[in-house]
């Protein structure tokens, strides 16, 4: 490897970790089921989720939603784990926002989900939420099987990209 191609790896590694180092600092509230949760057939469900001991004063959990206290730029990750053993149907997870487009929307076969992710939705999104526009969001789910199926675990995280927004100028 040459000189050259070394300095832009070494760089482009320690951008990398920069911004690694970044997300690991970045205040996150993580709301999640307390257990197991029974999905009745073709039912839009939503997911009731618990708040943590600790977590930012930003956000809160009231109604089975998550409301954002205060105005910023979020990412929200989306995570089900539906029960990788059912694999006929299809599952879907979406976040619900009351009045507007979800977040997040996804509609899988279940035998898919089962050999690409052991049965787990893993979704990003990310917005502006806060009073005087998208305050809330809720984790909602359905399947198509004739039968009930088992949500094992499934989450909301809250991560603070830009809280307060917008963003106050830094002074030097």
């Amino acid at each position: 490897m040459s000189a050259s191609s070394q300095r832009k790896k070494a760089s482009r590694d320690a951008r990398e970790l920069k911004a690694q180092r970044a997300i690991a600092d970045t205040p996150s509230t993580r709301f999640e089921t307390q257990g197991p949760l029974v999905v009745g057939e073709r039912r839009l469900t939503r997911v009731p989720l618990t708040e943590p001991d600790e977590g930012s004063s930003a956000v809160a959990l009231g109604d089975d939603a998550i409301e954002f206290l205060t105005a910023g730029w979020y990412e929200v990750l989306l995570e089900v784990h539906w029960d990788e053993e059912e694999t006929e149907g299809t599952r879907f997870a979406h976040t619900k926002i009351p009045g507007q487009q979800p977040l997040h929307s996804e509609a899988i076969t279940a035998a898919v989900l089962a050999q690409i992710s052991e049965g787990r939705q893993l979704l990003r999104g990310n917005g502006l939420f806060g009073p005087g526009g998208p305050s809330c969001i809720a984790l909602e789910v359905w399947h198509d099987s004739d039968y009930p199926i088992a949500v094992r675990f499934a989450s909301l995280t809250v991560r603070e990209l830009s809280v307060p927004w917008p963003p106050v100028p830094r002074i030097l």
